[in-house]
């Protein structure tokens, strides 16, 4: 995946990865339907959300989109 990209935070819970199932960490229960710019610096997700918070990949479940799907 190209960084900078447009990403939405999902909710994960009852969704399994290869048979283990996610959970989605309470830190970003809140944000959760939320959009932002995820960028990679120094090998790690930095997710600066519109409304200006910033909450980091491995603290939520997140996925990519569109311009166009916003």
């Amino acid at each position: 995946m190209k960084y900078p990209v447009r990403c939405q935070i999902v909710n994960a819970d009852g969704d399994t990865f290869h048979g283990i199932p996610m959970k989605t960490p309470e830190v970003s229960r809140p944000h959760i339907g939320k959009t932002g710019l995820a960028e990679k610096i120094h090998g790690n997700v930095r997710i600066t959300l519109d409304d200006g918070n910033i909450i980091h990949g491995y603290e939520c479940w997140w996925k990519p989109i569109k311009e166009a799907e916003e």
